[in-house]
């Protein structure tokens, strides 16, 4: 493992300072598909990854708004590097929620330099991740598990995998659990390597879990506690992946504005920055940049202890949908804005254009989410079935 410096209260600063060489290696990252290694060995080594460790392990339990402000810098220098770092950071921040003795061997390993990568996406199961599909058969110290994972963030940089399965209960019904193991060498197969349009150098990569070994030590709460943990956990989940996508917008409304405030164009004589139309388009970016940073920032300092499970789970889902809806449109209007020249491969616009629309596809999708709210605005019963009774 990397070695580790102390831990650091002050990320956004951390962050501040690790920003510009990883904006400098964001483009060959993401021409080349490549995990960005050297990123996550600076994350580890300057404390960065430690930051959700609690302070009982010697961890600064930097706070949710932290965290998030500390992504968002990141996200503005690579997308790529902030996503696959983010299942790190929050994973943790969950495990934390959960307590135990699985929770504090994590925090020490992490505290050593260990990296952690999430898997709870399966084929199939349309982002309602506390119905696994990855099957937990008990045997003799542990349990073995078969199944399939896809976006597995942050694979090829990981010592330890955060997962799910369905342990099947004496009535026959599955009982989902969390894991989390360190990264063993048989009984994971990578099945497709990530190649994907944007947010190229993640490693999000789909796995096949063939006869693998869980050592019984390595389970994360009781069994059937998962989607509890989901619910009561997700404001760490969705409010640090809320936080990529702000970052994205941010850097995408400040690079629009330092290019057009240097392009001349002929006709005029000056700067495109006096043009009618490129000031209408910047200001509706910066509005939609507020009002993203404004739902985010509520989401951050909502109430989290004391709350509905699912309600929690349906605002900050609500939260996640729109921020990441306005970061597209953001990012969209930018490129209006930059013309032709948005789309070459020497502007960064471009891959902040293919790494924002990332943030529409992260579970549970957008027409999901909207069915929920909405019928909980009603008093209508969420999980009803037929979906159009109840």
């Amino acid at each position: 493992m990397t070695a580790v410096a102390p831990p650091r209260t002050d990320v956004v600063a951390l962050a501040r300072e690790l920003a510009p060489a990883f904006a400098e290696r964001a483009a060959a990252h993401d021409r080349d598909a490549s995990f960005p290694h050297e990123n996550l060995a600076e994350l580890v080594s300057s404390g960065y990854t430690a930051m959700t460790v609690p302070t009982e392990y010697g961890g600064p339990a930097v706070s949710l708004a932290e965290l998030c402000a500390a992504q968002q810098v990141l996200a503005g220098a690579c997308a790529s590097t902030a996503f696959a770092v983010n299942m790190h950071v929050h994973g943790l921040a969950m495990i934390a929620k959960v307590g135990g003795p699985g929770a504090a061997w994590a925090h020490r390993a992490v505290l050593d330099g260990a990296v952690i990568s999430g898997g709870f996406s399966e084929p199939g199961v349309g982002g309602n991740w506390w119905h696994p599909t990855t099957r937990a058969d008990e045997v003799d110290g542990g349990f073995v598990l078969n199944g399939r994972k896809g976006f597995f963030t942050g694979f090829p940089g990981a010592t330890h995998l955060f997962l799910s399965a369905a342990i099947t209960d004496d009535r026959g019904l599955p009982e989902p659990v969390a894991f989390l193991i360190p990264k063993p060498e048989r009984g994971v197969r990578v099945t497709a390597e990530w190649d994907a349009a944007g947010m190229r150098a993640t490693g999000s990569h789909s796995l096949a879990l063939e006869d693998l070994f869980v050592d019984e030590r390595w389970a994360v709460g009781e069994r059937g506690a998962l989607p509890m943990l989901f619910m009561l956990g997700v404001h760490w989940a969705w409010c640090s992946f809320a936080s990529c996508f702000v970052g994205i917008a941010r850097a995408a409304l400040d690079h629009v504005v330092r290019t057009q405030q240097k392009r001349v164009i002929s006709v005029i004589g000056k700067p495109n920055a006096h043009l009618p139309g490129i000031q209408f388009r910047i200001a509706e970016m910066a509005a939609k940049v507020a009002a993203a940073e404004a739902h985010l920032d509520a989401a951050i300092h909502a109430e989290h202890e004391d709350v509905d499970p699912l309600a929690h789970y349906i605002d900050m889902s609500v939260m996640k949908s729109s921020v990441t809806k306005l970061a597209h449109e953001v990012v969209t209007l930018g490129m209006q804005v930059q013309g032709g020249s948005g789309l070459s491969s020497g502007d960064p616009l471009q891959r902040m254009y293919r790494d924002v629309v990332a943030g529409l596809l992260v579970p549970p999708a957008t027409d999901v989410v909207g069915e929920w709210a909405g019928k909980q605005a009603l008093d209508v019963p969420i999980f009803a079935e037929p979906r159009w009774e109840g």
